[in-house]
């Protein structure tokens, strides 16, 4: 019955010595809005937390994807249901701010933009492991599904920036077409 109530993840904000630059668990709880609820049984906990919260052996411990990362470098990793322990997602804030400076985390585009695309980019590791698995590499599945979600959320919150974007893109495109034509004409002289 309480989980009817709360339906979907646990978000545990566990930051040791280190404030975000915004409010993390209601972002995360923000873009979980548009998570379909069957893609979320399973999943236990979403922590949200930095570097210098983690062991040093979970630090030094590393990841199963392309590229053999640290999880202390990393911006985000899924641990599978495993001996008991529940499914859960942690994403390392500090990491992400690191790679995008603080200032700009602040912004509301960027910061939903980058939580988004390592919440689901996670995410999809899950629905890949419990309710969809495919015969594909983890990654390419992840990928997919965190482009699918985090073109939903995107384009459901920021709807209004799409008419901007795409009149960019218009501008952008006929500049280049101008200069490509300035050049032929100077060609030829």
């Amino acid at each position: 019955m309480a989980e009817e109530m709360h339906p979907g993840p646990e978000i545990i904000v566990a930051f040791q010595n280190y404030t975000p630059p915004f409010d993390a668990e209601r972002a995360v709880r923000r873009m979980l809005r548009d998570v379909p609820p069957k893609f979320l049984r399973g999943l236990h906990t979403i922590v949200l937390t930095n570097v210098s919260a983690l062991s040093r052996k979970e630090r030094d411990r590393k990841t199963w994807g392309r590229r053999r990362v640290a999880l202390g470098k990393a911006l985000g990793y899924y641990s599978q249901e495993w001996r008991g322990e529940p499914a859960h997602i942690t994403i390392l804030v500090d990491n992400l701010e690191r790679r995008w400076g603080r200032g700009w985390l602040r912004v509301g585009f960027i910061r939903d933009m980058e939580l988004s695309e390592v919440l689901f980019h996670e995410r999809g590791h899950h629905i890949h492991r419990v309710h969809r698995p495919e015969y594909e590499g983890r990654e390419n599945v992840a990928e997919k599904w965190s482009e699918r979600l985090g073109r939903k959320f995107m384009s459901g919150r920021y709807w209004y920036l799409f008419p901007i974007f795409v009149s960019i893109a218009l501008l952008i495109g006929l500049g280049k077409d101008i200069a490509k034509l300035y050049r032929r004409i100077w060609r030829t002289r």
